[in-house]
């Protein structure tokens, strides 16, 4: 019971601090490209590597705020969507692949960089 609370709490949280982060980077760069879903995943990303190397010790508190918090900040469906309407629309297929590029690679770096900077 307390651990689906948990699961919960952390996952809510990080999907309305996503949402807040998505709506402020959305104000200060309007772009017809998805940067606020890029940015938002690279940052929880990096976050993801360095909370999880600093709580190895205390498993219970990483997996709170990487599995449920941070997941919930991150959006891997979001992402997916945006993918989708790139390939039916009429956006270019060089667009298509340097998103989806820069989503893996770049959001894998960060991870990378954050858990190795602990």
């Amino acid at each position: 019971m307390i651990n689906g609370l948990l699961v919960m709490l952390g996952g809510g949280l990080g999907a309305v601090v996503r949402g807040w982060l998505s709506d402020y980077i959305k104000k200060k760069w309007s772009s017809s490209f998805p940067i606020a879903t890029l940015i938002v995943n690279v940052c929880g990303s990096f976050l993801i590597g360095l909370v999880f190397s600093m709580t190895l010790h205390y498993q219970w508190f990483g997996m709170f705020i990487v599995t449920e918090f941070l997941g919930g900040l991150t959006t891997f469906s979001t992402m997916s969507y945006e993918l989708v309407q790139m390939l039916t629309s009429k956006i270019s297929l060089l667009r298509f692949i340097s998103y989806t590029l820069l989503q893996f690679i770049v959001g894998f770096i960060a991870c990378y960089i954050g858990y190795t900077i602990n």
